[in-house]
């Protein structure tokens, strides 16, 4: 069948189909910059690679299997509708299921490591396209999408979120040995972490045990009854701390496959600690632990901000690779004591090939000095590499924790807490920076970040002229320094042919206001 014939086909079942340009980037034709919500003719389909299905025109939602493991639990999705796959090692698999569904929809993306946009197990898409023929896509169900009530929908998303905790409990099942511990511990997160009844969560362990071949189920899911009631007995029951130690594995991630199937966060609710002031006088602090001497110390947060085309990550780059190679940066001196300290450099402004070129000429400088290059102590995240291409929000949950688990890796990677570069807060954050409060959700995150043993320098733009940061001055309450970066005055500067030369003020500098560390210099 041609495309255009599949095309008329689907369009009879109420379908809105579009033309795709390239079946390896799966892209759709566009007409004025736009792809969505066009009206494409005969000529359009019979000049494309491919075609696919328009989501939102078509009411459609497609459970998009991407972890071939999650294949093994496809029953249990409602099998009487839209199923497209594709051809692997000549079998047909089948990877999408279409359903259509009139209300509100959520697009839910299901990923093994949220640090890993190459993850996926289980996607719910709802506002793109799904390739649905030419290439190597074939319709394996030429059914039309089932028609989806409010409940159904609901039992979907459910259904999936379970297919998602079961590919993952699967895939570290023991081979041999070890397999009831293994069925107690996931019986006990069962009966912590959700309010199944007996027979959904035997059904729940049941499956994965058909799935690894299994044959002791019975025993197996005799462990769900007596965990069951060990809980209910306020008896110890295993949780997320066993799971992870047992598949050897970061609680972080651990906790994020159960939450998937979970009602509340896994956390466990714990009072705000308190110290009499005997114990608070009396307990042993340690000092303020320098790095760059007294630019930089540990347990810091630093806003630095200038004006565009100053030279603010230009000047951030810089200091960033002499943390991350123990080396003197400018006229600060780094502290004899103190070891290279790994940095996390995150940009979520510049394009990947400028941030990469200004990078080289960094290290080609170091190589001329005959200056090793720590380059494993200083990772990289720019904007290209996320997942949609995109930063989650600093300033909502999602952004802050996504941050928060790289730190933790880099933290047990390196048996030392990172440097935080945040390259800049704009590109970074979705609020309105006029408005204080909008900026307690980051500045609370980052006193937080600070409180665990973090240094956080956060880049920002200078308002038009120039004399303050943008925005509303609640983010500088909590700053321990300010730094001004901006364009040296005539008389100030040197006769120094084609270097770039900046102007650095303190603005604000808790241990060192008014005194001569403080004053400004030529860069």
């Amino acid at each position: 069948m041609s495309i255009l014939e599949q095309v008329k086909s689907f369009q009879s079942q109420g379908i809105h189909c579009v033309p795709v340009e390239n079946t390896i980037t799966k892209k759709p034709k566009t007409k004025n910059g736009h792809w969505k919500n066009v009206s494409w003719t005969d000529q359009d389909f019979l000049k494309a690679e491919a075609f696919g299905i328009e989501h939102e025109k078509s009411n459609i939602i497609d459970i998009d299997i991407d972890k071939l493991e999650a294949l093994k639990f496809r029953h249990l999705l409602p099998l009487d509708t839209l199923i497209i796959g594709k051809v692997v090692d000549g079998n047909k698999i089948a990877t999408h299921y279409f359903y259509r569904y009139e209300g509100n929809k959520k697009t839910l993306k299901h990923l093994e490591d949220r640090n890993k946009k190459d993850s996926v197990i289980v996607e719910i898409l709802t506002n793109t396209q799904t390739v649905a023929g030419g290439g190597n896509r074939i319709t394996i169900q030429d059914y039309p999408p089932k028609n989806l009530t409010d409940s159904e929908y609901s039992e979907l998303v459910r259904t999936v979120r379970k297919i998602c905790l079961m590919t993952m409990l699967a895939q570290y099942y023991p081979k041999k040995g070890a397999r009831d511990e293994y069925c107690l511990i996931i019986a006990g997160c069962l009966a912590r972490y959700t309010d199944w009844p007996t027979w959904e969560k035997e059904n729940f362990l049941k499956e994965i045990c058909n799935v690894v071949g299994d044959e002791e189920i019975k025993d197996r899911l005799a462990k769900i009854s007596y965990q069951e009631d060990q809980f209910k007995l306020n008896k110890e029951v295993y949780g997320i701390e066993a799971f992870s130690k047992e598949i050897k594995l970061d609680k972080s991630i651990c906790g994020d496959w159960w939450n998937w199937v979970n009602n509340q966060e896994i956390e466990e609710t714990t009072p705000i600690t308190a110290l009499t002031l005997r114990e608070f006088v009396e307990r042993k602090y340690p000092p303020a632990e320098y790095l760059l001497y007294p630019l930089v110390a540990k347990e810091k947060i630093i806003q630095l901000w200038a004006s565009p085309g100053v030279g603010k990550t230009l000047f951030s780059l810089e200091l960033a690779c002499a943390l991350a190679n123990g080396q003197n940066f400018l006229k600060y001196e780094w502290w004899n004591k103190s070891n290279p300290i790994p940095v996390l450099y995150v940009e979520g402004e510049m394009s990947a090939i400028e941030l990469q070129e200004r990078v080289n000429h960094t290290i080609e400088r170091y190589r001329n000095e005959k200056i090793e290059f720590n380059y494993d102590l200083f990772k990289i995240a720019p904007l290209r590499e996320q997942l949609n291409n995109k930063f989650d929000p600093l300033n909502i949950q999602l952004g802050q924790k996504r941050l928060e688990l790289q730190l933790e890796q880099m933290t047990q990677q390196f048996k030392q807490r990172p440097i935080v570069f945040l390259d800049n807060v704009s590109c970074l954050t979705n609020f309105q920076e006029k408005d204080g409060k909008e900026w307690n959700s980051l500045m609370n995150f980052l006193i937080r970040l600070r409180s665990l043993g973090y240094t956080i320098i956060f880049l920002h733009h200078a308002t038009k002229e120039g004399s303050t940061s943008s925005g509303s001055n609640a983010k500088e309450r909590p700053v321990d320094m300010e730094i001004k970066l901006s364009e040296p005055e005539k008389w100030e500067r040197q006769e120094i042919p084609n270097a770039t030369q900046i102007k650095v003020e303190f603005k604000k500098w808790r241990e060192f206001n008014y005194t001569a560390h403080a004053k400004p210099f030529l860069v």
